[in-house]
């Protein structure tokens, strides 16, 4: 009797370990996804802050070239 009872316990818990790990690892990678994309928008905002910073110095060039061209004229 003490087997039988033991082997219905552990058909009884071993779906509930394995429920537990699969979504302990769906957790985990779920987790990792969002790093990844907190990263990844960390980094555009940096490049989209640079971008803007040599757009606005190209325009200073570009509106001082205006001014000599209309200065030539």
């Amino acid at each position: 009797m003490g087997l039988l009872s033991l082997a219905a316990l552990i058909s009884m818990v071993l779906p509930l370990v394995v429920i537990g790990l699969v979504t302990y690892y769906i957790m985990k990678t779920v987790k990792g996804f969002e790093l990844r994309a907190a990263e990844k928008l960390t980094l555009e905002k940096e490049s989209n802050a640079l971008l803007s910073k040599e757009v606005e110095a190209l325009n200073v060039r570009l509106q001082s070239i205006e001014q000599i061209l209309k200065e030539v004229e």
